[in-house]
């Protein structure tokens, strides 16, 4: 799998995957995996928390952390450890499998 640093998931639709040498960014349509990193991310919502349903973006940098940045309420953040790392990497996995096949990729040279 290719080294990445963060992974976005855009509400408007669109999903990015940043690493070195490579910016991709695809429509989360075209993503399987995205609906269940999203409700991962959100199912470790602080109690106390009102945020909504409804997000903005979810992102998520590499084994740090999670920012669920939602719209309405306010964002929470959760450790990467506490993430599904298996979904996780289902989803990168398969911008990586949509971008590199498709010419809807944009690549970034370092």
């Amino acid at each position: 799998m290719a080294t990445w640093s963060t992974l976005h998931i855009f509400g408007y639709g669109e999903s990015q995957l940043i690493g070195d040498n490579f910016n991709y960014k695809t429509s989360t349509s075209n993503l399987a995996a995205a609906p269940a990193v999203v409700a991962d991310v959100y199912s470790k919502k602080p109690a106390d928390s009102d945020a909504s349903a409804d997000y903005h973006a979810v992102k998520i940098f590499n084994d740090m952390f999670a920012d669920y940045q939602p719209n309405s309420g306010s964002g929470f953040r959760v450790q990467y450890a506490d993430l599904n790392q298996v979904l996780i990497d289902a989803l990168v996995e398969e911008i990586l499998a949509v971008c590199v096949t498709t010419t809807t990729t944009t690549t970034i040279a370092p």
